[in-house]
This record gives C-alpha cells, structure tokens and sequence, in this order.
C-alpha cells in the first residue's frame, strides 16, 4: 500500500497464544499471510536528507601572490572542515589574557548555559526515541488472599497466594517511522551541539572585540596625552614669546585654546576606555580591580597574523559555520519527521509476552504453579480517524520545506 489514503481508526487483528506451542489453525495462517502481504506493500518515501545551496564556484576577490604561493589544497580547510577545530583559534593571537578572558567570558554567558541545556534535551529525546525501537520488560508482583463461602454448613480455610512475573511487549518497526523519529532526534542533536559551539563562538567573538577596542582606546589616550603635553608646551613657549615681543597676542590665544581643546579630547578619551573597561567587566564577570591588574601587567595587544589562505569554494568555508550546521541538520531531522509521519499512517504490529510464578497455600499444604505465553501477535489497521494522519504529514513536509528554505 503505497501511500495509503487512509483516515486512521483502528481495526485490530490478534493471533492468540497459549502457554505451550500450538498448532495454527488455517483460519490463523491465512490471516497472518494477509496481514504479511499488506505489509509488504507498504513504504515510507521521506523527501532528501539534504539540499544544495547555490554559491559562486569560487572567490572573485584577488589573493596576493604570496598568500596564493601556499594556498593550501581544498582538502586542508581552514579549522580542518571541523567546527570544533574553531575553539583553538583565538590561541593563535598570542595574547595569554585574551584566551583568559575569552574563558571567563563563556563560563558566565547565560547564552552558553541555555545552548548545553538544549544539549541535554536533545540527548534525553534521541534516547527515548531509541528506547521505543526495543521491547520493554516490566516486573509484576501480587499478593492476595481469599475464602471460599460456606457450602453445606462447612467452611474452607483462606488460601494466600503470591506471584511474581515479567511482561514484555515490543511494537515491531515494520515501516522504519521508529527509527525516522530516532534519526530525527540524533540529527536535532548535532544541531544543539552546533548551537552550543555557535553560541560560544559568539561571546568569543564579542569578548575580543571588547578587548580590541580597549587595547586601541589606550593607545589613541597615550597619543591623545603626548599631543595635549606637546600643545601645552607650545602654548608656554608662545605665552614668552608674546611677552618678549616676538608673537602677537593673538598667536598666544590660539595656541592656548589649541591646548584645552587637546586636554579636552584627552578627557573625552579616557572616559571612553572607562567605559570599555566597564563593558569587559560585565562580558566576563571578573572584578574590576582583578581585570585592571591583569591589564596593567599584560603585554600592549596580540600580535598581528599573517594573511590566512582563502579555499576556492566559498560553500566549503560557510559550511563551518555552526549555524549553517545547525540549519542542515534540521533540514535532515525534519526529512525523518516526515517518514515517521508516513509511518504512521500504516498497520502497526505489536508482540507481547508474559512469565509467571505463583504459589499458593492454603490449610497448611501449598503449591507451586508457573505460567507463559508468548502473544498475541497484534495487527493494527488504521481505518478512519478524520484526516489526523494526513494532516500531520502535510504538517511534516510543510517543517522540511521550512527547513530547506532557511538553509537555502
């Protein structure tokens, strides 16, 4: 039954069992062969696990001739065309304190914790996913106690009975929709671990930016401070020389405001690197006299890098990125989803199975007693259930289609 046009209710089809091993009457086996050829017929047809994303076959910038000299090949991509390979590369800058601060950075970065929270939840959800692709076992026990009513003016004495046993039932996953669900969920699962890496990416990125721009406001407040010293020493010198008569009074008032205005900008400098100092304190939750310290003793700023080699195909670089990951593997979980709605609109066929001890007493004399039995063998077949299953598949292909979009 490919694709069945089926508005699910329920018709449910069981072979019995009994404790010891029974021959199947023909009635049985012709509709266990039924039920085989049905399911036989029937498949799910998912939409493609991944789609391609237009990009130009290579870059248009040019590259210097030194840098292209040792390009390296398109199998050596920048991090190793792995994402975790990003985490090492803010080491490269040589500066001990910024790999420091980026560290404290991600240990107080509430978007960080929401990202391994996400983690765990991804996790738990494959695991239940998985965990429905295998029988389960549960452990029964009971205890009772009884009497007969009075017969003929006699009365029984009271019989106590304990048992204990296992039960197993397994939903056998003829059409892999168990197993699309659990694909889905181990896909969404890469997806929050690029997530978490994107997520720490981020505040890497943004704790360096903070750093640069602190580093380079007190530079520019050591140059403003020179320049200030250099137009309060030219403004002296022009005061003596319009004493001695060698400048007119206006030349004198020209350099003195040239010197507040310097002292002025020095003021404006450093109250913006007060600023800056302030917002690394709170992407990095350090104190401030700690931060201050470590400044102070840290070399001035990183060492520049040498220009890094381009790969020719502008999608192998993107594809690093955690959230064009993060965005494919939800393409191929919303693919599964789609199967495992499909799956859901055909015959489900389930096996239980059971074990049992007990034993009983009664007037002092008591009796062991053991049961099994393996079955029924159960076929479900969805008949009506007003267009449930249908629309959760359209619902499915609806989130793929979403899905190739955004990657796209």
């Amino acid at each position: 039954m490919k694709n069945p046009n089926t508005r699910s209710g329920r018709i449910t089809f069981a072979a019995p069992s009994h404790g010891a091993a029974a021959a199947l009457n023909p009635a049985t086996r012709s509709t266990i062969l039924l039920a085989a050829l049905l399911l036989g017929g029937c498949a799910i047809n998912p939409p493609p696990r991944s789609v391609s994303a237009e990009a130009a076959p290579q870059w248009n910038a040019p590259v210097p001739a030194s840098v292209a000299a040792t390009a390296p090949t398109p199998a050596a991509l920048p991090h190793q065309g792995r994402v975790a390979a990003l985490t090492d590369w803010w080491a490269q800058q040589n500066d001990a304190l910024l790999v420091e601060l980026i560290a404290a950075g991600q240990a107080a970065s509430p978007n960080i914790s929401a990202a391994r929270s996400g983690i765990e939840q991804a996790r738990a959800a494959r695991v239940q996913a998985g965990a429905a692709l295998l029988p389960s076992l549960d452990g029964t026990a009971s205890a009772s106690r009884s009497r007969s009513a009075p017969f003929a003016g006699l009365s029984s004495p009271p019989t106590n009975t304990v048992q204990l046993g296992l039960q197993t039932n397994w939903e056998i996953d003829v059409f892999g929709g168990g197993r699309a669900a659990r694909n889905a969920n181990e896909e969404r699962l890469r997806g929050a671990e690029a997530q978490w890496h994107d997520a720490r990416v981020s505040v890497a990125a943004e704790v360096a930016s903070q750093y640069y721009a602190l580093r380079a406001c007190a530079g520019l407040l050591e140059v403003s401070r020179a320049d200030a010293l250099s137009r309060s020493e030219t403004a002296r010198l022009s005061e003596l020389s319009m004493k001695a008569g060698f400048e007119a009074p206006a030349t004198a008032a020209l350099a003195r405001a040239s010197a507040a205005e310097s002292r002025n900008h020095t003021t404006q400098q450093a109250a913006q690197c007060e600023l800056d100092t302030k917002a690394l304190v709170a992407l990095t939750a350090l104190p401030e006299p700690v931060l201050r310290e470590r400044l102070a003793l840290s070399p001035v700023g990183p060492q520049p890098l040498a220009m890094p080699a381009v790969p020719a195909v502008p999608a192998a670089v993107l594809a690093q990125r955690p959230d064009v990951y993060n965005a494919e593997r939800e393409v191929a979980a919303a693919s599964a989803e789609v199967g495992s709605a499909q799956a859901d609109r055909y015959p489900r066929l389930a096996l239980t199975g059971n074990i049992t001890g007990g034993r009983s007493r009664a007037a002092g004399a008591s009796e062991s007693f053991d049961t099994w039995s393996i079955g029924p063998l159960q076929l479900t077949l969805p008949i009506f259930d007003g267009g449930v299953r249908a629309a959760n598949v359209v619902a499915a292909q609806a989130r793929y289609d979403n899905a190739a979009a955004q990657y796209r």
